[in-house]
């Protein structure tokens, strides 16, 4: 049976798995690998880091068997071209300019074609239904968002911001990126909070009754709507669907969200590594990717 390596790259990870695509695009048992990264890491450490957890995966279902490599990844990036354009946004800055379709292609031991889509995208098509308008959000290192309509990408119109990105919009005295991110987390517990040194402690303070951090997550939460809420009204989204690492406060943020989007559906997936894996995966399904391969941004 041919299969696909799916990869999820992330701020601080690579993951990466089987999937079999005739048997539901689930990922294939035993064939799940993720290693530590850095935003920051130099290209060389980057590009081996993630060639490594591609070998890994094709070694573990043997070589024979892969037919291609799709590919998570977080922008700016041009993903038809598989360019990185990282700026601004506090990750992968030795990527720039880089082809990074070639340097892995070079890094690997087993080379395929490879696919890249959007990380938010990705994430939106694994987890959610390819029916009706859907915005994915993924909230981590930095801010990813994608716009689907019946399951394929809106990147252009009146109705979705440039690309599908929310990143770079400008919001207060910055960017969006700057207020929704973990560094703005991170930043207003340093700020407001003494001795609580992490985003979990500051979550479990918060939990214990703690009403400074509580004001935290919900400022956040309040952020997060204010960007979202005019551009989930204009895409008429039925379906806001969240993933990412700061999900797992999402007890703490979400009510101060739904105010800013009371008539929308928001769900959290469990699993956003999965269900980027396996939205990457499907750009080697000839129905999707025929469609999806029209759309994808070129920064």
């Amino acid at each position: 049976m041919p299969m696909i390596v799916g990869v999820d790259i992330g701020g601080h990870h690579v993951a990466a798995a089987a999937i079999a695509p005739e048997a539901s695009g689930m990922l294939v048992s035993g064939s799940y690998h993720h290693v530590a990264c850095a935003p920051d890491d130099d290209r060389a450490t980057l590009i081996a880091s993630w060639a490594g957890a591609i070998d890994y995966v094709t070694d573990r279902i043997g070589p024979d068997r892969v037919q291609g490599i799709g590919i998570a990844m977080p922008g700016p990036f041009d993903y038809a071209a598989g360019v990185g354009y990282f700026r601004g946004n506090a990750k992968f800055a030795a990527l720039y300019g880089v082809d990074v379709a070639q340097a892995l292609g070079e890094a690997l031991r087993h080379p395929r074609p490879i696919r890249f889509l959007n990380d938010a995208t990705a994430f939106a098509v694994g987890a959610a239904p390819a029916r009706g308008n859907v915005v994915g959000v993924t909230l981590g290192t930095g801010l990813g968002s994608a716009f689907l309509r019946e399951g394929i990408p809106a990147i252009a119109g009146d109705d979705v911001p440039p690309y599908g990105s929310l990143w770079h919009l400008p919001f207060h005295d910055g960017i969006a990126d700057d207020h929704v991110s973990a560094r703005w987390l991170t930043a207003r517990i340093r700020e407001r909070l003494d001795g609580i040194p992490t985003v979990i402690a500051a979550a479990d303070a918060a939990r214990a009754g703690d009403a400074q951090a509580a004001a935290i997550f919900a400022d956040y939460g309040s952020n997060l709507g204010t960007i979202l809420s005019p551009w989930v009204d204009r895409f008429d989204a039925g379906t806001v669907m969240l993933g990412g690492r700061i999900c797992g406060a999402f007890d703490l943020f979400g009510p101060a969200l739904r105010q800013h989007l009371p008539a929308t559906h928001i769900a959290v997936h469990a699993d956003t590594e999965d269900a980027a894996i396996i939205g990457a995966a499907r750009t080697f399904d000839a129905t999707f990717w025929d469609r999806a391969r029209h759309h994808l941004p070129t920064r």
